[in-house]
Formats: C-alpha cells, sequence, structure tokens
C-alpha cells in the first residue's frame, strides 16, 4: 500500500512539473496562473502547494529534491564508521584521512540524484525550451546546486568522521560541485548528445590528471 500512494504522488508531482514546462515554453511564466495549471493537472491548488511552493519549483522540479535515501544510505556506508575517521568496512584511506573511493562515490550519488531528477532526452528538450523563454530560471537552477553544496558538505563531513564544516569537507564539496555545475550547463546546452554521468565522469577524470600531473607543491606546504 505504501508503495502504490508513493508511486500515486509520484505520479501527481510530475504531472505538475510536465504541465507547468509545458505552459511556460508556450506562454511564458507570467502568462498562467496556478489556478490555470492545476485545472489542467486536474488538481486543487491546496494539492500544488503540498508539492511546490512555486511555479518556478514546479517547473525546476526534482533538481530541488533531497538526496535519495538509497543512494544516501550506501555514500555513507563507505566512509568512516564514526567520529574520528575509523574506516569502515572495506574503506581504503589516502594520505589526507580521507577515503580512497570519496570521489567515486560523490559520482556515484550525484549519478543517482540525476536518475531520480528523470533526466530523460525528453524532459532536457522540454527544460531547455522552456529556459529559452525564461532564461532566469537556468540561474534558479544553478543557484539550488550551489547552495547544495553545505549539504554535500555535511555529508562528507558525515561519512568522514570530521566535524561540521570541516574545511576539508567544504574544499571537497566545493570541487565536486564546480564540476558537477560545469557538467549540468553543458549538459543543458542545446544540441548535446551525452548522458549526464558521461559528462561529469569527463569531467572528474581531466580533474584528476591536472592534479595528479600538475606541480602544486609550495613553499607554505612543504
Amino acid at each position: 500500500m505504501h508503495g502504490l500512494r508513493a508511486r500515486k504522488r509520484e505520479a501527481t508531482r510530475s504531472a505538475i512539473t510536465s504541465a507547468a514546462r509545458r505552459f511556460t515554453a508556450t506562454r511564458g511564466l507570467n502568462g498562467y496562473t496556478v489556478e490555470q495549471l492545476c485545472e489542467d493537472v486536474g488538481i486543487s491548488r491546496r494539492t500544488f502547494f503540498n508539492y511546490f511552493p512555486s511555479k518556478e519549483d514546479a517547473i525546476v522540479g526534482h533538481l530541488l529534491d533531497e538526496f535519495p535515501a538509497d543512494a544516501l544510505a550506501a555514500f555513507l556506508a563507505g566512509g568512516s564508521a564514526g567520529p574520528g575517521g575509523s574506516a569502515g568496512p572495506g574503506a581504503e584511506r589516502g594520505p589526507q584521512g580521507l577515503s580512497r573511493d570519496l570521489l567515486r562515490d560523490l559520482f556515484e550519488l550525484t549519478c543517482a540524484m540525476a536518475d531520480e531528477m528523470d533526466f530523460t532526452r525528453e524532459n532536457v528538450h522540454a527544460l531547455i525550451e522552456v529556459m529559452k523563454v525564461e532564461p532566469q530560471l537556468m540561474i534558479k537552477m544553478m543557484g539550488s546546486a550551489e547552495s547544495r553544496e553545505h549539504d554535500f558538505a555535511d555529508i562528507i563531513a558525515q561519512r568522514e568522521g570530521l566535524a561540521p564544516n570541516d574545511p576539508v569537507a567544504l574544499l571537497v564539496a566545493g570541487l565536486f560541485g564546480n564540476l558537477s555545475r560545469r557538467a549540468s550547463h553543458r549538459f543543458f546546452s542545446e544540441g548535446n548528445t551525452l548522458q549526464y554521468r558521461d559528462i561529469l565522469a569527463g569531467h572528474l577524470a581531466q580533474a584528476r590528471q591536472f592534479f595528479v600531473y600538475s606541480d602544486l607543491t609550495y613553499e607554505g606546504t612543504r
């Protein structure tokens, strides 16, 4: 019964997002009301606001959601067992005390989020059409991604047994967040044919090569 209820909620949520994108692409963000959107979907105004606080949020949809529960649990299980950085099962650690699989697991968590957002070609095309009409929505999407860095820093600290707001966790979250935003920009660009996973993997591979082959040793760190 719980699974059926969840599927019904997801179907309603998806219908709202689909209609909001369609209306915005053809009429502009100010060319329709929440009431008209609700009438098209067949829901009440109250139901709409149970799912989204605004039309803009309905258009963005899953991009503002929480971490997928299963993917988050797998990410946290891959690091430390608790405060102090004691490694969990199979968590090999690098010279900085971070688990060696941290970037790989961040990659998998981010891709799981993209999968839950339903990044199909059809949905990507719908978003591109919307952003042509209302380009400020890209700013909202990118802004939500930037604020998500703090969430990533929190779960990195939790996984690695670090204190909240630890500089290392913030640094890793910032670096990975930048790669993720660059991947999103390319993914949503017109004419793109690559999957988000492949774009992000390419950016991550380039970053690895840079840090491996560049001389990043300075006087203050020797």
